[in-house]
């Protein structure tokens, strides 16, 4: 997953060193793989200004311009001077600010250089919203506003300039696969507090009531619960659809994706920044001829056939799951939706869905078909379905305010299965006992309830049933967005890697029968008296304590006596544990010494091997 730190510090405070800020994520679990410069991509991109524009002399098409392009390209006189560019675009005028990319300047695997055009020496490119990768428009150059200052760099105009991550998300960590749950793992691990991006005003619903409720025009029918805990559906009016607001375009090309439209863009952008995968139907694609849609999830049938909106064709099973209307499928559910249903710049009404699929299904799905989406990553690692209402309500907020679209009233919400919060308890001296870790019961409360917890501390009559003294039991109402919470051991680890295991003393494992000196205060007051270690403990391995570490060889038995004739040396003649069904004959008994291991080895290596 890709996270822009200047999206994210828009949320919660960001270190500014920035090696030991990814070697602190690197300990709590999320890895980084890499740090890209953004802004980089744009390197002798510029401001300029067309100052002349005339025919080219051999085309009827293309353009001979003088473009201003500040102390960037410098005259004999050293003032600064025009660059001739040929472009063949045509939305562009004398006096129009536009992005120049310059000499020398690189698009993946594209390079400008000097060259002539039929004849023309042309020293640059004038720019395009997809050559620049912040759109898919093409037909034309980007005009920059007026007051864009001529020869400013490009990036630092645009202000693309940020750091992104590239995180290792573990499969246990559905949260962490959005901003809002970066953020609060972020305040987390520095004790800070986070913003919740939903209090920005733009996700502030307003609904139309003089419109059709939403309810009266479209059903929902979820066949198979198992595969579907909870859909919804919105319907936004009179969008328009066109190129993205520049903010948007640029939040969703750092988080890796391309920009495409607005009301695309939108729905991606609350992916990236909620969590909440979308997808926007185009409404009267999916009407039937008195103008209601009936929404359907169900089983596909073996052998259906779906074009999706890649235009590849995709043979279906059973296992998997579709969206779809009464005489046909539009959508695979969880992975990508279909080309017959999908918006275009004709699209004036949308269908929004906000839901949640099972994650088997839907990976089976993907990975079957060779269809992995970003959706398809989120759904099967698991999506909370207790927050759908109100994501669907913002994003239905965000597309009207960025399309000048209009939001029916209500939503159609079928919700089949509802997950609950679980309840867990977290006893602090078995915590500290396991964690050979002495800390208050404020740190453990605050840690908790940063990362989503609600955390209250049980009374003196619960705490005695549980072995504890009065106020050391606490009671954890686990999120439902953290699914990996289940048991009370998975809280210790929750505390202990936010704790930091590289400020745990070392010591060896503490419990009855098992003391070493050095544990913890609480295990070693339970402790019985230690015997005097002896000097034979050491070579066989039997120390009072210590924890066995790797692998437990088994060797061949009839080596054993061979190699260790003498009693007393290395369990020769001793009882040794071994398998009730080992896996190759003659290997039940547990090797004693190194020996055993160099002569099979040998013995089982090249013809000229030694011992």
């Amino acid at each position: 997953m890709k996270v822009s730190l200047k999206w994210l510090s828009e949320y919660v405070e960001i270190p500014a060193d920035l090696k030991a800020f990814c070697d602190r994520l690197d300990l709590t679990g999320t890895g980084v793989e890499g740090v890209e410069i953004a802004g980089a991509t744009y390197d002798k991109v510029v401001v300029g200004q067309i100052v002349e524009k005339k025919a080219h002399p051999d085309s009827d098409h293309m353009w001979v311009c003088q473009v201003s392009v500040g102390e960037n390209n410098l005259g004999k006189d050293g003032k600064p001077e025009p660059l001739q560019i040929v472009c063949g675009a045509q939305n562009f005028n004398e006096g129009d600010k536009i992005p120049v990319a310059l000499v020398g300047a690189e698009f993946g695997d594209f390079k400008i250089k000097k060259s002539k055009l039929r004849g023309v020496v042309s020293n640059g490119m004038n720019c395009s919203e997809r050559e620049l990768g912040l759109g898919s428009d093409h037909d034309g150059i980007m005009i920059l506003p007026a007051d864009a200052p001529v020869g400013e760099p490009f990036a630092d105009y645009m202000k693309l300039n940020d750091k992104i991550l590239d995180l290792e998300i573990t499969p246990n960590r559905p949260d962490c696969l959005s901003m809002k749950g970066m953020a609060r793992e972020v305040g987390a691990m520095y004790e800070r507090g986070f913003t919740d991006p939903l209090d920005d005003p733009i996700f502030n619903l307003a609904e139309n009531q003089d419109l059709e409720p939403t309810a009266d025009s479209v059903e929902v029918t979820i066949s198979d619960p198992a595969r579907c805990d909870r859909y919804t559906a919105r319907v936004i009016e009179n969008v328009k659809v066109g190129p993205s607001p520049d903010w948007l375009a640029q939040r969703v090309t750092a988080a890796g994706a391309r920009s495409i439209n607005n009301i695309v863009d939108a729905t991606n952008y609350i992916l990236f920044l909620l969590g909440q995968p979308l997808h926007a139907f185009d409404y009267d694609k999916l009407a039937n001829k008195d103008g209601k849609v009936h929404i359907i999830v169900r089983p596909a049938e073996d052998g259906e056939k779906f074009t999706t909106l890649d235009g590849e064709e995709r043979t279906l099973t059973s296992d998997m799951s579709v969206i779809a209307t009464p005489t046909e499928a539009v959508a695979l559910a969880g992975v990508m939706g279909g080309l017959d249903s999908e918006v275009t710049d004709e699209t004036t009404t949308i269908l929004l869905e906000a839901a949640t699929f099972s994650s088997g299904h839907t990976s089976r799905t993907s990975r079957n078909l060779g269809l992995i989406s970003e959706a398809s990553l989120r759904y099967e690692r698991g999506v909370d379905d207790n927050p759908i209402g109100a994501l669907s309500d913002a994003s239905a907020a965000l597309i009207a305010a960025v399309s000048g679209g209009t939001v029916r009233p209500g939503i159609v919400d079928v919700w089949e299965q509802k997950t609950e919060p679980i309840m867990l308890g977290f006893r602090i001296p078995r915590f500290n006992a396991m964690m050979g870790a002495e800390m208050d019961r404020d740190y453990i409360i605050s840690t908790l309830t940063r990362l989503g917890c609600a955390v209250t501390v049980a009374d003196e009559a619960e705490s005695v049933a549980a072995s504890c003294a009065e106020g050391e039991l606490l009671h954890v109402l686990a999120p439902t967005f953290r699914p990996d919470l289940e048991r009370e051991i998975d809280l210790y680890e929750e505390v202990l890697r936010l704790y930091g295991m590289d400020r745990i003393e070392p010591t060896l494992p503490g419990g009855a029968g098992r003391c070493e000196r050095g544990g913890p205060p609480a295990v070693q007051a339970e402790c019985p008296p230690q015997r005097a270690q002896r000097p034979g403990d050491l070579r066989s391995g039997r120390r009072p304590g210590a924890a066995r570490r790797g692998p437990v060889g088994f060797r061949r038995d009839r080596l054993q006596p061979a190699l260790y004739p003498h009693r007393g040396y290395r369990g020769a003649g001793r009882e040794r544990a071994g398998l009730r069904a080992p896996l190759r004959p003659g290997r039940r008994g547990r090797r004693t010494g190194l020996l055993p291991c160099h002569r099979g080895a040998v013995g089982e290596g090249p013809p000229s091997g030694r011992l």
